[in-house]
């Protein structure tokens, strides 16, 4: 999967997805390795790219990213200071870490993109929402 085309990113602009390749860092993790806990300060998100996450508040599965351009780790894009899960790999997984202090400056330069991005996150989110309580992954 190519970076620009993940669902996350689709339709925006060339400038503000070559900004973002630019601040993304790939990430390579091992079955059953920990990216954070309920508490960490939430100062990163991931985007999926291969393989599998599963996050979990306490004994309860809350929600497995498993297709490539999901999003986890939102808190840092919505104002949360710490994150509300944790987030373990379920497989050897390949992801792109972005620190959400540069992101969250390069989107306020970028109205409409911004527009945009936070559009695709509700989606998303209400995704997840769905797959919690219906227990139906989408």
């Amino acid at each position: 999967m190519s970076f620009s085309q993940s669902d996350l990113f689709w339709g925006m602009s060339m400038d503000f997805v070559k900004a973002t390749t630019d601040m993304a860092v790939n990430v390579a993790c091992k079955q059953g390795e920990t990216l954070f806990d309920v508490g960490d300060p939430a100062d990163r998100f991931y985007i999926l790219l291969k393989g599998s996450v599963t996050m979990r508040r306490g004994d309860g599965k809350l929600h497995t990213a498993r297709k490539a351009g999901d999003i986890f780790g939102w808190s840092a894009l919505i104002d949360r200071p710490e994150y509300a899960a944790s987030a373990t790999c379920d497989n050897v997984t390949a992801l792109l870490k972005i620190e959400s202090m540069p992101f969250l400056e390069l989107l306020e330069k970028s109205p409409q993109d911004k527009a945009t991005l936070f559009k695709r996150l509700a989606k998303m989110l209400g995704n997840q929402l769905l797959d919690v309580y219906i227990g139906i992954d989408s």
